[in-house]
């Protein structure tokens, strides 16, 4: 029989553990209760919904309530803590007995075609690597309030309860071949969340399959899909432990691996939908901004319905984008692409300039409109649904909507190569991994 060795990978390597979970007892919770989206997408209606569904539902864990009477010593994130320790005392959660990977599959309508289709997920820990050794690799920037935050929940719980979506590329198929086996067993549970997908999860422990599976991903190279907030924020965590504890470098500890969920790049079930963009105010009224626009796209007043089309197809290097005003719904489409690229930053790899949100970004935002990237964060809003985007605008909330097609899923690997990262909010990838499958505690 293999064994698993504990001793450090070659840092030139990936690093993909299996480790020992908390993971919530189906004997006694509802799991379709108790599972959450990412943090980030949880609104506060969404968060009342939540905390409404079961008093062991983990958006407690990911996104607790703050309160006016909240300070340095009672807060949001010691409520989480004190929660998490809680649920392990009453027996809510349990500890997995082995060093486990699990299988994770999500089973879905895709919102385009309305074909159901399933994605699969390896789930483990990952040695923390910073980005410039090329093994972990991001897509898209940051921003400083989620990351702190995130810093703020890491330090009071020590534990990761979310996965960060990695994606690989599974030559041969020898993972997917791997995890088939395990899946003839029961599944742990499933779960259904409030968007009709069906969670599944099932515990691989074989020892053989953990070795093999450690050993083929040592080859790979994984790019965020998804949680770069929680990847880099897990980076700086340890980088502080360390000084802080003094800790050598040739020992690895549990806070320099975060849970990681990894899915392939040719699974079928793997789908990017597009994040569109809200503003509420342009400095400048509507005609006006017609007007810049006009300089450099043809200006087609379309049918929504046109638009909702449009965003259904993948982008077109830039060229094709969408624009919802309280007036109208517009098709703008590039008139002269070496006009705009003059007036966007200069010196980038050729591929930069294919990315529709750097076109948005760069030129319409930055250069057209004089709204430079370090306003972003304050004056845009991310909706990734069409009906999302435009309710803004047409409730008068918002003075424009810009509506983008999804990038090819191979721009990541593209721009990852060069290394340039996306606009922060450049993707959707649907359906989004669940909050609660299992959580990855430091302190075991």
């Amino acid at each position: 029989m293999h064994k698993l060795s504990t001793a450090a990978t070659s840092k030139e390597q990936l690093d993909f553990l299996p480790f020992r979970a908390w993971r919530y007892n189906p004997g006694r919770v509802d799991m379709s209760a108790v599972i959450a989206p990412p943090y980030d997408v949880i609104s506060p209606e969404k968060q009342n919904k939540l905390y409404e569904k079961s008093p062991f539902n983990c958006v407690r864990l990911i996104l607790n309530k703050k309160d006016a009477s909240d300070d340095g010593k009672n807060n949001s994130y010691t409520r989480a803590r004190d929660l998490f320790q809680d649920w392990q005392k009453k027996g809510v959660l349990m500890h997995e007995e082995e060093a486990s990977f699990y299988v994770y599959r999500q089973t879905f309508k895709d919102p385009v075609s309305g074909v159901q289709k399933s994605r699969f997920a390896l789930l483990g820990r990952v040695r923390l690597e910073p980005f410039e050794k090329g093994i972990i690799i991001p897509h898209e920037k940051t921003l400083r309030g989620p990351r702190e935050d995130r810093m703020k929940l890491l330090r009071a719980v020590q534990t990761n309860f979310s996965p960060v979506f990695g994606l690989y590329k599974d030559d041969g198929y020898e993972v997917r071949s791997l995890i088939q086996d395990p899946m003839n067993s029961k599944a742990l549970f499933e779960a259904e969340d409030d968007d009709k997908v069906i969670h599944s999860l099932w515990l691989i422990q074989d020892a053989d399959i953990l070795v093999k599976l450690h050993e083929i991903l040592k080859r790979k190279r994984v790019y965020i899909a998804d949680g770069h907030h929680r990847y880099e924020t897990a980076l700086e965590y340890a980088k502080l432990k360390r000084q802080e504890t003094h800790a050598s470098e040739n020992v690895i500890f549990p806070y320099d691996c975060m849970y990681m969920a990894l899915v392939s790049f040719d699974d079928p079930g793997f789908i990017v939908l597009p994040t569109h963009r809200i503003i509420s105010e342009l400095g400048m009224d509507n005609q006006e901004l017609k007007r810049r626009l006009q300089e450099y796209f043809k200006v087609e007043n379309v049918p929504l319905s046109t638009l909702k089309t449009m965003t259904a197809t993948p982008d077109d290097s830039g060229k094709t984008f969408g624009l919802v005003l309280e007036d109208g719904a517009f098709l703008l489409t590039v008139t002269d692409r070496e006009k705009i690229k003059a007036r966007m930053p200069q010196g980038k790899p050729e591929i930069w300039y294919d990315l529709n949100v750097n076109v948005l970004g760069h030129f319409i935002f930055a250069s057209l409109l004089g709204l430079p990237e370090s306003s972003w964060e304050a004056l845009l809003k991310f909706e990734h649904t069409v009906e999302g985007a435009v309710a803004p605008v047409q409730k008068g909330e918002a003075q424009a909507v810009f509506l983008l097609k999804p990038p090819r899923v191979e721009m990541l690997e593209k721009m990852g190569a060069v290394n340039e990262r996306m606009p922060q909010k450049s993707t959707y990838f649907y359906p989004k991994l669940a909050s609660g499958l299992v959580f990855y505690s430091h302190l075991d």
